[in-house]
């Protein structure tokens, strides 16, 4: 009867936890849907499952926002098949402005118009340790088990991010 009960209460434990497990659906600027889940050590996305991910909060009024365009260009361009960005615009520009932003930029990488997210980038603020404010740009580097192992504030260089990509996909 004991291991009955036992048996019972994991079951049951591992369904609350799993039905409590934050999940979100973001859209793209050009209407792709991004399925993230949280796990234990980070996040989970579920389009781009075994490959690093670089999660990118930016302004579009953010200089050093802007100056880490064309790095994430280039990154899209030559290790494409290592690392998948996706990048949040979080000053709550709408999405036709966002469209337009990452038409003139000539953004070639996953872009979601945040102020449609805001629940999203409260939760990845809190998960970073920003809760009163996010510094902006905010680079999380998820490897390709999903585990965050990097939160960086502030402009990331090439060389940093060529570095991050292989050390997420180690």
């Amino acid at each position: 009867m004991k291991k009955l009960l036992l048996i019972l209460t994991v079951i049951l434990s591992t369904y609350l936890y799993a039905t409590d497990v934050p999940t979100f659906t973001l859209t793209t600027t050009d209407d792709k849907n991004i399925t993230v889940t949280e796990t234990k050590d980070g996040l989970e996305f579920k389009e781009f499952k075994g490959k690093a991910v670089l999660l990118a909060l930016f302004g579009h009024r953010c200089p050093p926002c802007i100056k880490e365009i064309p790095e994430f260009i280039k990154l899209t361009e030559t290790q494409n098949d290592k690392v998948e960005i996706i990048a949040i615009e979080a000053q709550n520009y709408p999405l036709e402005d966002v469209k337009t932003f990452v038409k003139e930029h000539k953004m070639n990488y996953n872009v979601v118009a945040g102020a449609d997210y805001n629940n999203f980038i409260s939760y990845i603020a809190n998960r970073a340790g920003y809760a009163r404010g996010i510094p902006l740009p905010l680079l999380i580097a998820i490897n390709v088990d999903g585990e965050v192992e990097s939160v960086k504030a502030g402009l990331v260089h090439e060389d940093e991010l060529e570095i991050l990509i292989k050390d997420l996909n180690d």
